[in-house]
């Protein structure tokens, strides 16, 4: 009976010490130093609650082409884009932005709010995707490259 009584004591301590292991191990998600992204929208930004979807600014202009990245899965035996993925022509006014998806098509268009934080690396924006699996009516990207 003592035997077994110190066997599950070591058990239970091992399950602890585990536990702290475990703990300790876990990285918080660090965004890359601001000083080595480029200046401005161009780059990719992360939504941060959901960290699946990625806008992609290819310039810094106030219209143009921006495309949402969700990501690839297999269908069919195909790598294939994640259903939402898709380029949208943007022009950016004060605080909306005005979406129209280029793959839709009924070319839907529709303005949203927008905040471009450039001191804190994020942008705001208005639920554009049905696609993005959040209940937030306004999405925050983060840069990351």
């Amino acid at each position: 009976m003592n035997i077994l009584h110190l066997t599950r004591k070591s058990v239970i301590s091992f399950l602890v010490i585990l536990l702290v292991l475990i703990l300790v191990s876990c990285q918080k998600d660090d965004f890359p130093d601001p000083s080595l992204l480029p200046q401005g929208l161009i780059g990719n930004w992360v939504e941060v609650n959901t960290k699946t979807d990625t806008l992609i600014f290819p310039s810094n202009n106030n219209t143009g082409i921006l495309w949402l990245q969700r990501g690839f899965e297999i269908r069919n035996g195909y790598r294939l884009p994640i259903i939402g993925s898709t380029g949208y022509h943007y022009e950016i006014l004060s605080d909306s932005i005005t979406l129209i998806n280029g793959l839709s098509s009924t070319w839907d268009q529709a303005t949203y709010y927008f905040h471009f934080d450039e001191p804190n690396l994020t942008i705001k924006v208005g639920r554009f995707s049905k696609y993005i699996n959040t209940n937030r009516f306004i999405l925050t990207f983060r840069k990351i490259k």
